[in-house]
């Protein structure tokens, strides 16, 4: 108990330290936050599970993903409706969110309302992660380039305008 409360007789609870802000992102109608401490917040529109919570409802604040506990989260990117975490302590990146055109990389069209695994490129080194509305790419610390989601447009950068569920390397590119 601290000491103002102890002085008035009161069992108040002390606040929390405010988190500070390392990396935020927006999306088109949800907004996400690494804090301090590596914990990930989320607000705006969760209809598609966008927000991470295991649920589809509004978040009108900034709200902690309690059942999020990964170790080192170090980046956190928004798509328009999905969104995208890397932990580098177990070199795994983990999607959320409306799963139409593989956007997610889990192999499917699934929406996911709480964090998984992308397994493709589970063990691999990400040192950076861009969304777009409906795709998804990574860049590895050795410069390899995968991407996933739709391909309309040819915005995977695969060569062909066919969509992807699952990560893949693009060929002939390298950072």
């Amino acid at each position: 108990m601290d000491a103002k409360a102890e002085a008035s007789g009161d069992d108040a609870v002390p606040e929390a330290p405010e988190q500070s802000v390392v990396l935020i992102s927006a999306g088109a109608n949800h907004s996400v936050a690494l804090l301090s401490g590596q914990m990930v917040c989320s607000w705006g529109r969760g209809e598609d599970g966008q927000l991470g919570h295991g649920d589809s409802e509004d978040r009108p604040v900034p709200t902690v993903l309690t059942s999020f506990d990964v170790p080192r989260i170090t980046s956190v990117v928004c798509g328009a409706d999905h969104t995208a975490a890397y932990s580098d302590d177990e070199m795994q990146l983990y999607s959320w969110g409306w799963g139409d055109f593989g956007r997610l990389g889990h192999g499917n069209s699934s929406d996911v309302f709480n964090p998984q695994p992308v397994v493709a490129l589970q063990g691999m080194k990400i040192k950076q992660i861009a969304c777009g509305d409906s795709h998804c790419l990574a860049v590895t610390v050795t410069g390899q380039v995968h991407s996933w989601g739709r391909n309309q447009n040819g915005q995977l950068g695969l060569g062909n305008n066919e969509d992807s569920l699952l990560p893949q390397k693009i060929k002939g590119v390298r950072t």
